[in-house]
């Protein structure tokens, strides 16, 4: 049954997982907008005919969802499912500002001209789901997590049939020296107790932010190694606090510990810098 689960993804900072059921198809995340016609390929080429009946959300980042207009222009009857969360942030001008601005800055790293004159409208939920729905795609189903801690609107999905958990960053984001990157940036508290949750989750297999199904080490050691990573990270912010660093110094220090070269192959300085004041700020506050 897994061999229903694809691997989309053709960057290492984007996304995309497909899933096809019997019925209906869904794709997790659609990616990045300067690589969106090489992903859409991918799809094309998994679906064969079959239409794409829904995109799910993990959150709504820029990386995450960047393409969706092109998907949208591809298969205008697809179907968008978020949180309310979610949905909220789609409709204001800010994020869709920040969207198409990352957007643009991650092409021009990557060489890449792309056409920007899309309708910032297509960010737009289509269904508004809740932890613990459930949508089925034939004999497979699409269960709910609600996972805060990356973003409010963070999700996690569960695949009961087959025993799938397809992770978002609030957990962490594996590197693929093994390294474990906390990745909390509205709440240290919320991630923990979501990291709590799918853990407990009755899983076999584990899909990964920006890589696909773990394998087994990975899988055995995940939800260890993301504890500890936002654990250790927590307690180095308060450590700089505690020193009086103020906070240009401890962006600086934080830099220093996290921001190595296979980290920013997945994720631009800015956006890494971003993530970094939001992650200490997130933490002093709580």
């Amino acid at each position: 049954m897994m061999d229903r689960y694809i691997n989309c993804i053709v960057h290492n900072s984007s996304e995309g997982q497909l899933l096809i059921g019997k019925e209906k198809t869904a794709l997790f995340d659609c990616g990045m907008l300067f690589c969106a016609d090489e992903t859409i390929n991918n799809v094309k080429n998994a679906l064969k005919d079959r239409p794409l009946d829904y995109i799910f959300m993990t959150h709504t980042h820029y990386d995450h969802i960047g393409a969706l207009p092109f998907f949208r222009n591809v298969w205008s009857d697809v179907q968008i499912v978020t949180c309310q969360a979610g949905a909220a942030v789609l409709l204001k001008d800010t994020p869709r500002r920040v969207i198409r601005e990352l957007s643009l800055n991650a092409a021009k790293t990557n060489g890449i001209t792309r056409d920007l004159s899309y309708n910032d409208d297509a960010f737009a939920a289509d269904i508004i789901v809740k932890d613990g729905d459930k949508i089925p795609l034939g004999e497979i189903s699409v269960e709910v997590l609600e996972t805060p801690g990356h973003t409010r609107d963070s999700l996690c999905y569960f695949i009961p049939e087959m025993r799938l958990l397809l992770l978002n960053e609030t957990p962490g984001v594996l590197m693929p020296d093994g390294f474990m990157y906390p990745c909390y940036l509205t709440s240290y508290n919320d991630s923990i107790k979501s990291i709590e949750k799918c853990r407990d989750m009755p899983y076999k297999f584990l899909s990964l932010p920006h890589r696909g199904i773990a394998n087994d080490e990975d899988t055995n050691e995940y939800f260890d190694k993301a504890l500890t990573a936002n654990v250790t990270c927590r307690d180095f912010i308060i450590e700089m606090k505690e020193k009086n660093h103020n906070e240009e110094e401890m962006l600086d220090l934080f830099f220093k510990k996290y921001g190595n070269e296979t980290l920013l192959s997945f994720q631009p300085k800015e956006a890494f810098m971003a993530n970094a004041r939001a992650t200490i700020n997130c933490t002093l506050k709580e």
